[in-house]
């Protein structure tokens, strides 16, 4: 009797451990928007960008869109620390920093070989490693950085890049550190190249939709009871033509938002389309969607 009760006492401990391990550790990661805005240059917002902190050191940046590495400094954030800079798409808003994160990496104590991951080619757009390369390779825009990806003469690191494989409801795992694990997935964004990532570390894990129109329906799956989603606010319910082609409408954000039973909502890549509606956006989705809703601004930090 002695021994069964041991036994039953051993599974319950074993079972308590592993739902302990699998519990988000709250304490331990936050996400801090760098750009809530989009490619306007009259919203008053920075261009798209996250950093993922983790342990009070900033591991993961999502996106370096314009005015996002201006954010990056404001918010102590060190480049020596980032494990891996992940891109939902080659637009300007989400990817022109790029350069002035590696050239501010020069007066930095950085020596370890830095991550990069985004979208391969389509016919429209080079893939992230060949848009690297353009900026900063041998005949590259800013090719006196040729040293941070082909030769190892001028910087103590390189820049790695990874591209990731455009298939229609396929996921990929990408490891960036023992601790830190990213996923991404092909979304529709019309004619353009782009992913969504899901980053998970510590138990918890946070969802960047990026730039979509959920014409693949793929994200509620992706985004499954996921701490954060971060949506992509660009256009209002009644968009049309080109537009709907490329972006979610709150509509469709509030349904996946629900399918998906996110834990928390975060609206960003606000135009001023819809900077000017926020409370009949944020009405729109409460219909569908019960989560608590953030609207993001530039510096802002979300607790999970």
């Amino acid at each position: 009797m002695f021994k069964k009760l041991s036994i039953l006492l051993s599974i319950l401990l074993l079972v308590c451990t592993n739902s302990d391990a699998n519990q988000c550790q709250t304490a331990q990661v936050k996400l801090q928007v760098l750009g809530s805005g989009g490619p306007e240059l009259d919203d008053g917002r920075n261009s798209s960008g996250y950093l993922i902190w983790y342990k009070n050191k900033a591991r993961v940046l999502i996106d370096t869109g314009s005015g996002s590495s201006i954010e990056f400094g404001r918010s102590g954030a060190k480049i020596e620390d980032l494990q891996g800079i992940l891109l939902t798409h080659l637009h300007v808003d989400h990817s022109a920093d790029l350069p002035a994160f590696i050239k501010g990496s020069y007066f930095t104590s950085r020596n370890s070989d830095l991550s990069l991951y985004g979208p391969g080619a389509n016919d429209l757009m080079p893939s992230t490693s060949n848009y690297l390369q353009r900026l900063l390779g041998d005949k590259g825009a800013f090719a006196y950085l040729k040293g941070y990806v082909n030769k190892r003469t001028d910087a103590d690191y390189k820049v790695v890049a990874t591209d990731v494989p455009l298939i229609k409801g396929q996921s990929f795992n990408y490891s960036l550190t023992k601790d830190i694990l990213a996923k991404s997935t092909f979304v529709h964004h019309g004619p353009v190249a782009a992913v969504a990532w899901r980053v998970e570390l510590a138990g918890c894990s946070i969802v960047f939709s990026g730039d979509m129109s959920n014409q693949f329906d793929v994200l509620s799956a992706f985004a499954k009871n996921a701490d954060i989603l971060v949506a992509n606010n660009a256009v209002p319910d009644n968009a049309s033509g080109a537009a709907l082609n490329l972006h979610m409408t709150p509509s469709a954000i509030a349904k996946i938002a629900q399918k998906a039973q996110v834990k928390q909502l975060v609206l960003s890549h606000f135009m001023n389309r819809t900077l000017k509606i926020q409370k009949e956006t944020q009405g729109i989705i409460r219909a569908k969607y019960r989560g608590p809703i953030q609207l993001a601004t530039d510096g802002l930090i979300v607790n999970l």
